[in-house]
């Protein structure tokens, strides 16, 4: 080439002109505003036992589900519930959101809700031996499960492989390409994950990766938008009852402990309770705050009800990775159902 640029070359030291919008704005100070205990998002995975000895106990979940969504109704959450087996040896599940009256996700809008999600207890007793209830709420809500291509289809012929055509979580009417899982996970919304089973995990890898890996889908700062719950044999020795019998459960109790999820024996002989505590933890009060802005951290004015409260590391802290305000659970300051929320700031300024 001589040293020279032929036609469609880029070379080494050539100027180029690239044009930049922008849109600037005279503001410089926001307030956000939320009502605590309305409109909380929500996304919740159980994962259910198929296993040969599970048909008691996926009948008592069944039974008793609409406990659990009176719970999300009560605080007008806005929720995905999807349903996972604890079977990774078969194609058809391994962390694939289970079918029911044609749905996956179950939301507040879904024609039926508690109906669907009472078959989507019932998950049958032909699954593996070998549970691994950890692996699969992992492969549930990572890639390529979770994959969303963005890209509009009518059927699968319109995706590319592996890709598939699946509904959207909440507007079945619009479709998109992607995993199986797609649109169960959203941005800023609560993880909560349920496991209903009768024997101890068998998956591979140790507790402390699965609590991490689980804080990690959140990220590490925002560990209250995440709790893994156990309905399983207790310790040391398990449970025998007229409902069904159990080992202990160690693995799951410990990430249980780890995350500040909710315990329950598989044993009752009714899961009512349970549920209403997993949902008092998963729908109740929110302690995290994203904000639409981004703040200069020294200017935050935090009020409830339109008192200030105090900057205090003991009533609530500002995380700039996440882009929220957080309130320490016990603090006074902790708002309360129906509480008004002001988080007033002046906007940083990029140079």
């Amino acid at each position: 080439m001589n040293g020279e640029c032929g036609a469609g070359e880029f070379c080494a030291g050539q100027l180029f002109t690239v044009p930049i919008k922008g849109e600037g704005t005279f503001d410089t100070d926001f307030t956000d505003e939320f009502i605590q205990g309305v409109g909380k998002k929500v996304d919740v995975l159980f994962v259910v036992d198929d296993s040969g000895s599970m048909g008691e106990e996926q009948s008592n979940l069944s039974k008793n589900f609409s406990t659990f969504v009176q719970t999300a109704d009560i605080w007008k959450n806005d929720y995905h519930i999807g349903v996972v087996t604890t079977d990774m040896d078969d194609g058809s599940k391994m962390g694939k959101l289970q079918v029911a009256s044609g749905t996956r996700i179950v939301t507040p809008k879904t024609p039926g809700g508690s109906a669907v999600l009472q078959n989507l207890a019932n998950q049958g007793t032909n699954g593996s031996g070998t549970e691994q209830g950890l692996a699969a709420a992992e492969a549930a809500i990572t890639a390529p499960l979770t994959t969303d291509l963005s890209k509009p289809c009518n059927s699968d012929a319109d995706c590319s492989a592996p890709a598939k055509c699946f509904p959207d979580a909440d507007d079945p009417a619009v479709k998109g390409c992607g995993g199986t899982n797609r649109t169960f996970l959203r941005k800023n919304a609560g993880l909560e994950v349920v496991i209903l089973s009768d024997e101890e995990d068998g998956s591979a890898a140790d507790i402390n990766y699965y609590t991490n890996f689980f804080y990690s889908v959140k990220g590490l700062a925002n560990k209250n938008l995440f709790h893994l719950h156990a309905i399983v044999g207790p310790k040391p020795n398990g449970c025998q009852s007229s409902a069904g019998d159990a080992v202990s459960g160690d693995r799951y109790l410990a990430v249980a402990a780890n995350t500040g999820g909710v315990v329950a024996s598989i044993c009752d002989q009714n899961f009512a309770s349970a549920l209403q505590n997993i949902g008092t933890v998963a729908f109740g009060l929110a302690q995290q705050f994203f904000l639409t802005r981004t703040p200069e951290p020294n200017t935050i004015e935090v009020k409830v009800n339109g008192v200030v409260c105090a900057a205090d590391a003991k009533n609530w802290e500002y995380d700039e990775a996440s882009n929220s305000v957080t309130f320490v659970q016990n603090s006074s300051c902790m708002p309360q159902e129906g509480d008004k929320v002001s988080i007033y700031y002046k906007m940083l300024c990029y140079p």
